[in-house]
C-alpha cells in the first residue's frame, strides 16, 4: 500500500459543531454528576434518590452513545472527526465508570488496569493508522459490545444496594463480577481481531495492496 500520512490539524478541517459531536461530548460532562451523586449516596447510605440519580446519569450517557452514531448518520453529520471523537469519549466515560466501582463497590481492580492498557493501545493504534498510514482504524463488534459491557456491569454493580435485601438466597444477580470476566474474554476477543486486521499494514505496509477506488476496500480500511 501507499503510506499517506497525515497532520494532527486535519482532523479539525472537517465539520466540527454538529449534533452527534455535541451528544459525544455530553457524556463526558455527564461523569462528574455520575461521581459526585455516587460519593454523596457512599457517604450518606440513607439518601437512596442519590444513588438513583447516579444510575439514571449512566443510563443517559448510555442512550448518548446510541444517539450521536444514529444522528450524524440520519443528518447525514458523519465525519472524520466525529468518528474519532466518539470512542475517545467512550474511553473517558468507560474507564470513569469502572474507576468509580472500583473505588466505592469492590469491582476488580485488575480488570479496570487491564482495561485501561487495552484503551491505550487502541488509541495508540488509531492514531498511527490515521498519522502514518492515512486509514482510519474502523471500530470491530468486539469493541462495542465491549464498550455496551462496561455499561452493563456499571449498572450491574450501582443496582445491588438497591436489590441485594429483595434476593432470598444464592442468586447470580448478587455477583456483578461476572460481567467483568466477560469483559475481560471480550477485550482479548478484540484484541486478536484489531491484530488480525491491522497488523500487517502497520508492520508491513508493503506486503498489503489497497485499491482506493474500491468500495469494499474502503469500507474495510476507512482510507481518508
Amino acid at each position: 500500500m501507499i503510506v499517506q500520512e497525515k497532520k494532527p490539524q486535519e482532523l479539525l478541517e472537517d465539520r466540527i459543531f454538529t449534533v452527534s459531536n455535541f451528544l459525544s461530548v455530553s457524556r463526558v460532562f455527564l461523569l462528574p454528576f455520575f461521581i459526585t451523586f455516587t460519593k454523596t449516596y457512599i457517604s450518606s447510605p440513607d439518601k437512596t434518590e442519590f444513588l438513583l440519580y447516579a444510575i439514571l446519569t449512566c443510563i443517559l450517557a448510555v442512550l448518548t452513545d446510541y444517539l450521536d452514531g444514529f444522528l450524524a448518520r440520519l443528518l447525514h453529520q458523519e465525519s472524520v472527526l466525529g468518528r474519532y471523537l466518539d470512542p475517545i469519549c467512550d474511553k473517558i466515560v468507560t474507564i470513569g465508570g469502572l474507576s468509580v466501582i472500583v473505588h466505592y463497590f469492590r469491582f476488580p481492580i485488575w480488570i479496570l488496569i487491564a482495561y485501561i492498557i487495552r484503551e491505550i493501545l487502541g488509541v495508540w493504534l488509531g492514531s498511527f493508522l490515521y498519522l502514518k498510514r492515512g486509514i482510519q482504524g474502523k471500530p470491530n463488534w468486539w469493541g462495542k459490545f465491549g464498550v455496551g459491557l462496561v455499561a452493563i456491569t456499571v449498572l450491574w454493580y450501582m443496582c445491588i444496594p438497591l436489590i441485594e435485601f429483595r434476593i432470598l438466597g444464592k442468586s447470580i444477580l448478587k455477583h456483578p463480577e461476572i460481567s467483568g470476566y466477560i469483559l475481560v474474554l471480550i477485550l482479548c476477543i478484540g484484541i486478536f481481531a484489531y491484530s488480525k486486521r491491522y497488523w500487517n499494514i502497520v508492520f508491513h505496509p508493503e506486503k498489503i495492496q489497497i485499491d482506493p477506488d474500491d468500495k469494499k476496500t474502503r469500507k474495510k480500511y476507512e482510507l481518508v
